[in-house]
Protein backbone atom coordinates (compact mmCIF):
# COMPACT_ATOMS: atom_id res chain seq x y z
CA UNK A 1 0.00 0.00 0.00
CA UNK A 2 1.18 3.42 -0.81
CA UNK A 3 1.12 6.21 2.52
CA UNK A 4 -2.42 7.40 1.37
CA UNK A 5 -4.01 4.28 0.91
CA UNK A 6 -2.62 3.17 4.44
CA UNK A 7 -3.81 6.53 5.86
CA UNK A 8 -7.43 6.04 4.43
CA UNK A 9 -7.59 3.44 7.12
CA UNK A 10 -7.62 5.65 9.36
CA UNK A 11 -10.78 5.91 11.05
CA UNK A 12 -13.00 9.21 12.49
CA UNK A 13 -12.59 9.70 16.00
CA UNK A 14 -15.10 12.24 17.97
CA UNK A 15 -12.88 12.44 21.08
CA UNK A 16 -9.54 11.83 22.74
CA UNK A 17 -9.37 8.88 24.74
CA UNK A 18 -8.63 9.01 28.16
CA UNK A 19 -5.87 6.77 30.08
CA UNK A 20 -8.30 3.76 31.22
CA UNK A 21 -9.50 3.72 27.72
CA UNK A 22 -6.17 3.89 26.30
CA UNK A 23 -5.16 1.05 28.81
CA UNK A 24 -7.79 -1.10 28.28
CA UNK A 25 -7.67 -1.33 24.53
CA UNK A 26 -3.83 -2.14 25.02
CA UNK A 27 -4.76 -4.71 27.14
CA UNK A 28 -7.56 -6.24 24.72
CA UNK A 29 -5.53 -5.96 21.93
CA UNK A 30 -2.71 -8.15 23.36
CA UNK A 31 -4.62 -10.89 24.52
CA UNK A 32 -6.96 -11.03 21.70
CA UNK A 33 -3.34 -12.04 19.76
CA UNK A 34 -1.31 -13.96 21.78
CA UNK A 35 0.32 -15.59 18.71
CA UNK A 36 2.07 -11.74 17.58
CA UNK A 37 1.50 -9.58 21.03
CA UNK A 38 2.43 -9.41 23.76
CA UNK A 39 2.27 -7.03 27.12
CA UNK A 40 4.83 -5.94 29.43
CA UNK A 41 4.79 -3.53 32.92
CA UNK A 42 7.89 -1.20 32.26
CA UNK A 43 7.43 0.46 35.06
CA UNK A 44 4.78 2.63 37.00
CA UNK A 45 3.54 5.93 38.09
CA UNK A 46 3.76 8.24 41.10
CA UNK A 47 0.87 7.36 42.00
CA UNK A 48 1.07 3.99 41.81
CA UNK A 49 -0.57 2.89 38.39
CA UNK A 50 1.12 0.37 35.98
CA UNK A 51 2.71 1.51 32.60
CA UNK A 52 2.08 -0.75 29.57
CA UNK A 53 3.76 -1.40 27.05
CA UNK A 54 2.40 -3.60 24.31
CA UNK A 55 4.72 -5.53 21.41
CA UNK A 56 3.87 -6.62 18.47
CA UNK A 57 6.20 -8.73 15.81
CA UNK A 58 8.82 -10.36 15.89
CA UNK A 59 11.49 -8.47 13.42
CA UNK A 60 15.37 -7.78 13.55
CA UNK A 61 14.17 -3.61 13.24
CA UNK A 62 12.94 -2.66 16.87
CA UNK A 63 10.81 0.23 16.60
CA UNK A 64 9.37 2.05 19.90
CA UNK A 65 6.50 4.75 19.91
CA UNK A 66 5.25 5.62 23.41
CA UNK A 67 2.28 8.62 23.73
CA UNK A 68 1.51 11.63 25.90
CA UNK A 69 5.24 12.41 27.00
CA UNK A 70 3.29 15.54 27.61
CA UNK A 71 -0.27 14.75 29.07
CA UNK A 72 -1.72 17.58 27.57
CA UNK A 73 -0.83 16.08 24.57
CA UNK A 74 -3.36 13.35 23.69
CA UNK A 75 -3.01 13.20 20.09
CA UNK A 76 -0.51 10.60 19.82
CA UNK A 77 -2.16 8.05 21.57
CA UNK A 78 -4.78 8.24 19.28
CA UNK A 79 -2.45 7.20 16.80
CA UNK A 80 -0.99 4.43 18.98
CA UNK A 81 -4.80 3.63 19.58
CA UNK A 82 -5.67 2.94 15.89
CA UNK A 83 -1.84 1.55 15.70
CA UNK A 84 -2.48 -1.78 17.83
CA UNK A 85 -5.36 -2.62 15.49
CA UNK A 86 -3.82 -1.53 12.14
CA UNK A 87 -0.55 -4.17 13.19
CA UNK A 88 -2.66 -6.55 14.07
CA UNK A 89 -4.81 -6.26 10.83
CA UNK A 90 -1.95 -6.29 8.15
CA UNK A 91 0.88 -8.72 8.58
CA UNK A 92 2.86 -6.63 6.28
CA UNK A 93 3.03 -3.53 8.88
CA UNK A 94 4.67 -6.17 11.00
CA UNK A 95 7.38 -7.73 7.96
CA UNK A 96 10.69 -7.25 9.66
CA UNK A 97 9.49 -5.22 12.49
CA UNK A 98 9.20 -5.61 16.42
CA UNK A 99 6.74 -2.79 17.20
CA UNK A 100 6.67 -1.61 20.89
CA UNK A 101 3.73 0.53 22.01
CA UNK A 102 3.47 2.18 24.76
CA UNK A 103 -0.16 3.70 24.56
CA UNK A 104 0.13 6.62 27.52
CA UNK A 105 3.49 7.11 29.42
CA UNK A 106 2.10 9.47 32.09
CA UNK A 107 -1.05 8.25 33.27
CA UNK A 108 -1.41 10.92 36.61
CA UNK A 109 -0.55 13.41 33.95
CA UNK A 110 -3.24 12.50 31.51
CA UNK A 111 -5.91 11.73 34.01
CA UNK A 112 -5.81 15.67 35.34
CA UNK A 113 -6.01 16.82 31.23
CA UNK A 114 -9.29 14.70 31.14
CA UNK A 115 -11.48 17.23 31.51
CA UNK A 116 -11.53 18.97 27.78
CA UNK A 117 -10.72 15.32 26.10
CA UNK A 118 -14.38 15.26 25.07
CA UNK A 119 -14.90 18.87 24.37
CA UNK A 120 -15.80 21.49 23.70
CA UNK A 121 -12.78 22.25 21.76
CA UNK A 122 -12.58 25.84 22.01
CA UNK A 123 -9.82 28.00 23.71
CA UNK A 124 -11.89 28.96 26.90
CA UNK A 125 -12.11 25.05 27.77
CA UNK A 126 -8.72 24.00 26.56
CA UNK A 127 -7.19 26.45 28.95
CA UNK A 128 -9.40 25.93 31.54
CA UNK A 129 -9.03 21.87 32.05
CA UNK A 130 -5.22 22.35 30.72
CA UNK A 131 -2.46 20.60 32.77
CA UNK A 132 1.22 20.39 31.83
CA UNK A 133 4.01 19.38 34.89
CA UNK A 134 6.46 21.70 35.86
CA UNK A 135 9.52 21.16 34.14
CA UNK A 136 11.41 18.59 37.13
CA UNK A 137 8.06 16.14 36.70
CA UNK A 138 7.76 15.77 32.76
CA UNK A 139 8.30 12.71 31.84
CA UNK A 140 10.42 13.53 28.12
CA UNK A 141 12.91 16.11 30.24
CA UNK A 142 13.85 14.10 33.41
CA UNK A 143 16.57 11.68 32.10
CA UNK A 144 19.77 11.60 34.13
CA UNK A 145 22.51 13.91 32.16
CA UNK A 146 25.90 15.88 32.80
CA UNK A 147 27.06 18.81 30.69
CA UNK A 148 29.23 21.30 31.92
CA UNK A 149 28.48 22.89 35.29
CA UNK A 150 24.31 20.80 34.59
CA UNK A 151 23.71 18.00 36.20
CA UNK A 152 20.49 16.31 36.69
CA UNK A 153 20.39 12.59 38.18
CA UNK A 154 16.80 12.23 39.12
CA UNK A 155 14.35 11.08 36.94
CA UNK A 156 10.89 10.74 37.98
CA UNK A 157 8.94 7.07 38.25
CA UNK A 158 7.41 7.46 34.78
CA UNK A 159 10.69 8.15 33.13
CA UNK A 160 12.11 5.09 34.98
CA UNK A 161 9.84 3.29 33.26
CA UNK A 162 10.82 4.66 29.57
CA UNK A 163 14.50 4.18 30.27
CA UNK A 164 13.69 0.37 31.11
CA UNK A 165 11.26 0.52 27.88
CA UNK A 166 14.89 2.00 25.67
CA UNK A 167 16.75 -0.61 27.07
CA UNK A 168 14.68 -3.24 26.66
CA UNK A 169 14.00 -2.72 23.05
CA UNK A 170 16.97 -0.85 21.81
CA UNK A 171 14.97 0.98 19.18
CA UNK A 172 16.60 1.35 15.54
CA UNK A 173 13.21 4.18 15.50
CA UNK A 174 12.32 6.17 18.27
CA UNK A 175 8.71 8.36 18.03
CA UNK A 176 8.08 10.35 21.01
CA UNK A 177 4.66 11.62 20.52
CA UNK A 178 3.89 14.80 21.21
CA UNK A 179 2.01 17.45 19.54
CA UNK A 180 1.67 21.10 19.70
CA UNK A 181 -1.77 23.58 21.11
CA UNK A 182 -2.10 26.04 18.57
CA UNK A 183 -0.81 27.26 14.94
CA UNK A 184 0.79 24.84 12.44
CA UNK A 185 2.88 21.47 11.91
CA UNK A 186 6.12 21.22 12.36
CA UNK A 187 8.35 18.21 13.28
CA UNK A 188 11.93 17.31 14.92
CA UNK A 189 14.17 14.69 13.88
CA UNK A 190 17.69 13.46 14.66
CA UNK A 191 19.60 13.60 11.14
CA UNK A 192 18.44 14.63 8.19
CA UNK A 193 16.07 12.63 6.20
CA UNK A 194 15.48 14.56 2.69
CA UNK A 195 13.30 11.93 1.22
CA UNK A 196 11.05 12.22 4.19
CA UNK A 197 10.41 16.50 3.72
CA UNK A 198 7.96 16.63 0.74
CA UNK A 199 5.38 14.27 3.00
CA UNK A 200 6.28 16.09 6.14
CA UNK A 201 4.80 19.35 3.86
CA UNK A 202 2.37 17.28 2.04
CA UNK A 203 0.74 15.63 4.64
CA UNK A 204 -0.56 18.31 6.73
CA UNK A 205 -1.57 20.85 3.71
CA UNK A 206 -3.84 18.23 2.09
CA UNK A 207 -5.48 18.81 5.04
CA UNK A 208 -6.56 22.28 5.94
CA UNK A 209 -3.61 22.70 8.25
CA UNK A 210 -0.87 25.16 7.48
CA UNK A 211 2.97 24.59 8.14
CA UNK A 212 4.31 26.52 11.50
CA UNK A 213 7.03 29.32 9.79
CA UNK A 214 7.03 31.64 12.60
CA UNK A 215 9.29 31.20 15.32
CA UNK A 216 10.71 28.07 16.33
CA UNK A 217 9.86 26.48 19.70
CA UNK A 218 13.34 27.71 21.28
CA UNK A 219 16.18 30.28 19.98
CA UNK A 220 18.28 26.99 19.30
CA UNK A 221 16.19 25.17 17.18
CA UNK A 222 18.55 24.29 14.55
CA UNK A 223 15.87 24.49 11.19
CA UNK A 224 16.85 21.77 8.54
CA UNK A 225 14.22 22.56 5.96
CA UNK A 226 11.52 24.75 6.46
CA UNK A 227 9.05 23.68 9.69
CA UNK A 228 11.62 20.37 10.28
CA UNK A 229 14.14 20.86 12.86
CA UNK A 230 16.92 18.76 14.68
CA UNK A 231 16.08 16.72 17.71
CA UNK A 232 16.98 18.92 20.79
CA UNK A 233 19.85 17.50 23.31
CA UNK A 234 19.73 19.83 26.91
CA UNK A 235 23.46 20.86 25.72
CA UNK A 236 21.42 22.71 23.18
CA UNK A 237 19.67 24.43 25.42
CA UNK A 238 22.57 25.25 27.70
CA UNK A 239 24.75 26.61 25.04
CA UNK A 240 22.37 29.31 24.11
CA UNK A 241 21.75 30.38 28.17
CA UNK A 242 25.56 30.29 28.49
CA UNK A 243 25.48 32.40 25.28
CA UNK A 244 22.61 35.04 25.76
CA UNK A 245 21.94 34.71 29.46
CA UNK A 246 24.02 35.67 32.76
CA UNK A 247 25.58 33.62 35.28
CA UNK A 248 25.48 29.85 35.23
CA UNK A 249 23.91 28.52 32.28
CA UNK A 250 22.57 26.12 34.73
CA UNK A 251 20.74 28.37 36.24
CA UNK A 252 18.69 28.13 33.57
CA UNK A 253 17.77 24.96 32.94
CA UNK A 254 14.58 23.18 34.05
CA UNK A 255 14.60 19.27 34.48
CA UNK A 256 17.66 17.31 32.69
CA UNK A 257 17.85 15.46 29.27
CA UNK A 258 15.44 14.14 26.92
CA UNK A 259 14.49 11.08 25.68
CA UNK A 260 16.89 11.36 22.77
CA UNK A 261 19.55 12.45 25.32
CA UNK A 262 19.56 8.61 27.16
CA UNK A 263 18.28 7.07 23.59
CA UNK A 264 21.65 7.98 22.37
CA UNK A 265 23.45 6.16 24.93
CA UNK A 266 21.77 3.15 24.15
CA UNK A 267 20.91 2.14 20.21
CA UNK A 268 21.37 5.95 19.09
CA UNK A 269 17.94 5.31 16.92
CA UNK A 270 15.99 7.81 14.34
CA UNK A 271 14.19 9.50 16.64
CA UNK A 272 11.23 11.69 15.07
CA UNK A 273 8.34 13.85 16.74
CA UNK A 274 5.76 15.43 14.73
CA UNK A 275 4.30 18.28 16.48
CA UNK A 276 0.62 19.46 15.08
CA UNK A 277 -2.02 21.24 16.96
CA UNK A 278 -5.97 21.18 17.78
CA UNK A 279 -6.14 24.49 17.03
CA UNK A 280 -4.85 26.20 13.63
CA UNK A 281 -4.66 29.62 12.43
CA UNK A 282 -3.51 29.95 8.51
CA UNK A 283 -1.41 32.94 10.01
CA UNK A 284 1.80 30.68 10.72
CA UNK A 285 2.10 30.20 7.21
CA UNK A 286 2.72 33.34 5.91
CA UNK A 287 5.52 34.54 5.34
CA UNK A 288 4.67 37.77 3.40
CA UNK A 289 6.94 40.91 5.30
CA UNK A 290 5.10 43.34 7.87
CA UNK A 291 7.83 46.06 7.26
CA UNK A 292 9.43 45.75 10.74
CA UNK A 293 12.72 44.33 11.43
CA UNK A 294 12.69 40.46 13.54
CA UNK A 295 14.03 41.40 16.34
CA UNK A 296 11.64 44.63 16.68
CA UNK A 297 8.93 41.96 16.64
CA UNK A 298 10.29 39.79 18.97
CA UNK A 299 10.56 42.48 21.75
CA UNK A 300 7.25 43.83 21.13
CA UNK A 301 6.37 40.13 21.97
CA UNK A 302 8.59 40.08 24.98
CA UNK A 303 7.21 43.13 26.26
CA UNK A 304 3.58 41.46 26.00
CA UNK A 305 4.88 38.54 27.40
CA UNK A 306 6.41 40.23 30.55
CA UNK A 307 3.68 42.40 31.62
CA UNK A 308 0.98 39.24 31.77
CA UNK A 309 3.78 37.21 33.64
CA UNK A 310 4.48 40.12 35.93
CA UNK A 311 0.75 40.24 36.21
CA UNK A 312 0.17 36.73 37.22
CA UNK A 313 3.86 36.39 39.49
CA UNK A 314 2.10 39.09 41.73
CA UNK A 315 -1.54 37.70 42.18
CA UNK A 316 0.93 33.81 42.61
CA UNK A 317 3.02 36.00 45.50
CA UNK A 318 -0.06 37.33 47.51
CA UNK A 319 -1.98 33.77 47.52
CA UNK A 320 0.68 30.78 47.17
CA UNK A 321 0.91 30.77 51.08
CA UNK A 322 -3.37 30.28 51.10
CA UNK A 323 -3.36 27.52 48.71
CA UNK A 324 -3.37 24.04 49.76
CA UNK A 325 -5.39 22.38 47.52
CA UNK A 326 -4.29 21.10 44.40
CA UNK A 327 -0.73 21.60 45.05
CA UNK A 328 0.29 19.96 41.87
CA UNK A 329 -1.33 22.33 39.60
CA UNK A 330 -0.27 25.37 41.96
CA UNK A 331 3.63 24.01 42.27
CA UNK A 332 3.93 23.59 38.59
CA UNK A 333 1.92 26.82 37.32
CA UNK A 334 4.43 29.00 39.91
CA UNK A 335 7.27 27.11 38.66
CA UNK A 336 6.59 28.10 35.13
CA UNK A 337 5.81 31.48 35.62
CA UNK A 338 8.85 32.01 37.53
CA UNK A 339 10.92 30.05 35.18
CA UNK A 340 9.76 31.92 31.72
CA UNK A 341 10.53 35.09 33.84
CA UNK A 342 13.94 34.43 34.43
CA UNK A 343 14.56 33.66 30.87
CA UNK A 344 13.40 36.64 29.52
CA UNK A 345 16.96 38.72 29.59
CA UNK A 346 18.23 36.17 27.64
CA UNK A 347 15.60 36.16 25.58
CA UNK A 348 16.16 39.87 25.16
CA UNK A 349 19.80 39.73 24.00
CA UNK A 350 19.04 37.29 21.52
CA UNK A 351 16.55 39.27 19.91
CA UNK A 352 18.59 42.25 19.87
CA UNK A 353 21.72 40.39 18.17
CA UNK A 354 22.67 41.87 14.48
CA UNK A 355 22.01 38.13 12.85
CA UNK A 356 18.02 38.41 14.34
CA UNK A 357 17.70 42.22 14.53
CA UNK A 358 18.40 42.92 10.73
CA UNK A 359 16.14 40.47 9.71
CA UNK A 360 12.90 41.42 7.73
CA UNK A 361 10.03 39.88 10.48
CA UNK A 362 7.36 38.09 8.44
CA UNK A 363 3.33 38.07 9.22
CA UNK A 364 4.45 34.16 10.57
CA UNK A 365 6.47 35.43 12.73
CA UNK A 366 4.39 38.42 13.93
CA UNK A 367 1.50 35.92 14.99
CA UNK A 368 3.74 33.76 16.95
CA UNK A 369 5.26 36.46 19.36
CA UNK A 370 2.54 38.62 19.21
CA UNK A 371 -0.32 35.79 19.76
CA UNK A 372 1.20 32.24 19.88
CA UNK A 373 3.57 32.59 22.91
CA UNK A 374 1.02 34.65 24.74
CA UNK A 375 -1.85 31.34 24.28
CA UNK A 376 0.78 29.43 25.82
CA UNK A 377 1.53 31.49 28.54
CA UNK A 378 -1.88 32.14 29.34
CA UNK A 379 -2.71 28.01 29.63
CA UNK A 380 0.18 27.83 32.02
CA UNK A 381 -1.48 30.75 34.13
CA UNK A 382 -4.18 29.00 33.56
CA UNK A 383 -3.14 26.10 36.15
CA UNK A 384 -2.93 28.41 38.68
CA UNK A 385 -6.50 29.32 38.14
CA UNK A 386 -7.82 25.88 38.97
CA UNK A 387 -6.09 25.56 41.86
CA UNK A 388 -7.34 28.60 42.58
CA UNK A 389 -11.35 27.17 41.75
CA UNK A 390 -10.55 24.14 44.28
CA UNK A 391 -9.12 26.48 47.20
CA UNK A 392 -12.77 28.29 47.41
CA UNK A 393 -14.35 24.55 46.97
CA UNK A 394 -13.23 23.76 50.18
CA UNK A 395 -13.74 27.69 52.01
CA UNK A 396 -14.46 30.60 51.15
CA UNK A 397 -11.38 33.42 51.75
CA UNK A 398 -11.99 36.77 50.59
CA UNK A 399 -8.52 36.92 49.03
CA UNK A 400 -8.53 34.22 47.20
CA UNK A 401 -11.91 34.86 45.93
CA UNK A 402 -10.42 38.42 43.87
CA UNK A 403 -7.32 36.83 42.81
CA UNK A 404 -9.62 33.87 41.30
CA UNK A 405 -12.00 36.29 39.70
CA UNK A 406 -9.09 38.52 38.36
CA UNK A 407 -7.39 35.41 36.83
CA UNK A 408 -10.31 34.15 35.74
CA UNK A 409 -11.37 37.15 33.45
CA UNK A 410 -7.87 37.75 32.36
CA UNK A 411 -7.71 34.53 30.66
CA UNK A 412 -11.02 34.37 29.55
CA UNK A 413 -10.45 37.74 27.49
CA UNK A 414 -7.07 37.25 26.75
CA UNK A 415 -8.35 33.39 24.72
CA UNK A 416 -11.11 35.39 23.27
CA UNK A 417 -8.61 37.86 22.14
CA UNK A 418 -6.35 35.77 20.54
CA UNK A 419 -8.89 33.74 19.10
CA UNK A 420 -10.18 36.86 17.12
CA UNK A 421 -6.82 38.12 15.75
CA UNK A 422 -5.96 34.66 14.49
CA UNK A 423 -9.00 33.37 13.25
CA UNK A 424 -8.38 30.13 14.81
CA UNK A 425 -10.01 26.83 14.09
CA UNK A 426 -9.95 23.24 14.71
CA UNK A 427 -8.58 20.54 13.29
CA UNK A 428 -9.97 16.59 13.15
CA UNK A 429 -8.75 14.35 15.16
CA UNK A 430 -8.38 12.22 12.28
CA UNK A 431 -6.61 14.56 10.12
CA UNK A 432 -4.03 14.76 13.35
CA UNK A 433 -3.34 10.99 13.18
CA UNK A 434 -3.11 10.60 9.64
CA UNK A 435 -0.25 13.49 9.83
CA UNK A 436 1.14 11.52 12.49
CA UNK A 437 0.96 8.31 11.24
CA UNK A 438 1.99 9.69 7.85
CA UNK A 439 5.18 11.20 9.32
CA UNK A 440 6.01 7.73 10.40
CA UNK A 441 5.55 5.51 7.18
CA UNK A 442 7.86 8.49 5.34
CA UNK A 443 10.73 8.17 7.76
CA UNK A 444 10.38 4.38 7.73
CA UNK A 445 9.97 4.77 3.87
CA UNK A 446 12.76 7.10 4.01
CA UNK A 447 15.51 5.19 6.19
CA UNK A 448 14.52 1.78 3.66
CA UNK A 449 13.27 -0.24 6.67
Amino acid sequence: MTIDERLSRVPTFSQFYGTDELYDHAKRVAEANPDICSLTYVGQSKNGEKIPMVRVGNGPTSILLFASPHPNEPIGAMMAYFLLDELVACPEMRGGRTWNIIPCVDPDGTRRNEGWFKGPYTLKNYARHFYRPKGDDQVEWTFPVEYKTFKFDKPIPETKALMKAIDMTRPAVMYSLHNSGFGGAYYYISRPLEAAYPDFHRLPTERGLSLSLGEPESPYCKELYPAVYATNFASDAYDYFEKFGTGDPASYMFGGGSSRDYAETVSKPFTLIAEVPYFKTARIADTSLVGKKRGTVVLDGLERSRTLLSFAKKIVDDTLALLTEEPVLRDASASFIGQMLNRMEGEKAWAMSKEIMDQEATVAQEAHALYITPFYQGIIISMYRRALKAQLAKEYNPVIEEAYKTLDSKIDAMMDDIGKALDYGTVAIRDLVQIQYGALLAVLNGLGL
